[in-house]
């Protein structure tokens, strides 16, 4: 009677390990292995690292081949590039309902290198043409987590062109901070809020604990575009009382602004080189560099603020 006790536990457990190991996590960990050994140009260095959580897509996501995709994971591994070089890769593979991967969301998954071009200019006012932004100043931050350390930089040229070279696959930040062009307080204030998340994600900054100032800010600039674009000039005792209205709204939203980044951390500014509320002009953009392409980036700066 024990030794049935025991032979029925054994194949108890060794149905559960079996069932574990067919589970829907472990299904997708073998197909995209699966996949990256026969599509990799160099699979014989493929060394996986680890997976996160298989997700369900919230609505099957149709692919181009008009595949349709109910899940998704993303498998970190290292991978020898064309370069000889070891590289960490970070790929979200989106999954049919059997587990199969249908696509990556990228075709970068070699590891090569992709290039970025760019050039920035800027104008002194309506009446002068754009001019050539010499000297501004190129970042390019990995939003990558697994290299997040990741960080490209450069200078335009008297042209106002840049070039970065040998960059590794992925999603990144570019920053591009004018030599010659300021912004206004306000404005910094906007790139800032669209960008939250990323300054808190590569620099530690979190501008949401300045809620109070910010909507202070908000509601002066929801007044100021309001009067600005009200046609009705009586109600302000003519055109030159309406003008009066907005231009003494706007300079209290500069002026809040601009004591708002005086109080931001010495440590953020010091790190982008925000020193006041009148400094250098700045551009973000979020971009995805692909292996043996080229991302070509145009940076207007538009008027310098007076």
């Amino acid at each position: 009677m024990k030794m049935k006790k025991i032979i029925l536990l054994l194949i108890v457990t060794i149905a559960f390990l079996t069932s574990c190991s067919n589970s829907p996590q472990d299904k997708a960990q073998s197909s995209v292995k699966s996949y990256l050994k026969e599509n990799l140009k160099n699979s014989e260095s493929y060394e996986p690292m680890s997976f996160s959580v298989l997700d369900t897509l919230k609505s099957a996501d149709t692919s181009e081949t008009k595949q349709i995709s109910l899940y998704e994971i993303t498998h970190f591994y290292i991978i020898t590039n064309a370069d000889k070089e070891k590289v960490k890769m970070s790929i979200t593979f989106l999954l049919d309902k059997d587990f199969k991967v249908n696509e990556p969301s990228t075709k970068s998954i070699n590891g090569d290198y992709g290039t970025i071009t760019g050039n920035a200019y800027w104008k002194y006012n309506n009446y002068v043409g754009n001019k050539a932004d010499a000297g501004a100043e190129v970042f390019l931050y990995s939003l990558d987590t697994i290299r997040g350390n990741i960080k490209y930089e450069t200078t335009a040229d008297v042209q106002g062109n840049y070039k970065l070279e040998k960059v590794l696959p992925g999603r990144y930040l570019l920053i591009v901070r004018s030599k010659n062009a300021t912004d206004c307080p306000e404005r910094h204030i906007q790139n800032l809020v669209i960008y939250a998340d990323k300054m808190k994600q590569l620099f530690g900054f979190n501008i949401d604990k300045y809620k109070t100032q910010l909507d202070e800010i908000n509601k002066l600039d929801s007044t100021y575009t309001a009067i600005l674009l009200d046609n009705n000039e009586s109600k302000y005792g003519g055109l030159f009382n309406k003008i009066d209205k907005y231009t003494t709204i706007e300079e209290e939203m500069r002026k809040k602004s601009a004591q708002l980044i005086e109080s931001f951390p010495d440590d953020f500014k010091t790190k982008i080189k925000l020193y006041t509320g009148y400094s250098n002009a700045y551009d973000f953009t979020t971009i995805e560099i692909e292996e043996g392409k080229t991302k070509n980036v145009n940076t207007d700066f538009g008027i310098t603020c007076i």
